[in-house]
């Protein structure tokens, strides 16, 4: 889901007396996706959109509208990755390696919003393993269409 009004909402942020640190804090996302966010340059799930509307005390419908995507509230339990022991976090080279993407490739994509979602702990970039595959399964099925 896209915000109707990237500037709505950021004027909505400041009358809440929300940065994008203090917004990305409470929504639980780094402050760079709220910042491609707020730029038009990203989507969101609509789990995170109605944490953003609480958080800035309007409705959802308000600041995205009635968008579905495609991690909307309808997703089946098939659609739902499932994470287990046997699903480890990754650091930012074992992600290349796994994909084989070169490093700067990856910080490429990364700063675009286009690679694997990464989470920052500390100083260490992580990805669950099955993130990162299901990246690379995007990326085979946009190359085959």
């Amino acid at each position: 889901m896209h915000p109707r009004d990237c500037e709505r909402l950021s004027e909505l942020m400041g009358e809440a007396g929300l940065d994008t640190v203090r917004l990305a804090q409470k929504v639980g996302v780094s402050k760079q996706f709220i910042a491609m966010l707020l730029q038009g340059k990203r989507g969101c799930k609509c789990s995170t959109a109605e944490a953003i509307a609480e958080a800035v005390g309007r409705p959802t419908a308000e600041l995205f509208g009635d968008q579905l995507s495609e991690y909307s509230d309808n997703e089946t339990e098939a659609d739902v990755t499932v994470i287990t022991e046997e699903d480890p976090y990754l650091l930012f080279q074992e992600v290349c390696e796994l994909t084989r993407t070169p490093p700067g490739t990856m910080r490429n994509l990364r700063t675009a919003g286009e690679g694997p979602p990464f989470f920052k702990q500390g100083r260490w970039l992580k990805c669950r393993k099955s993130k990162a595959l299901a990246w690379m399964r995007e990326q085979e099925e946009k190359a085959n269409t």
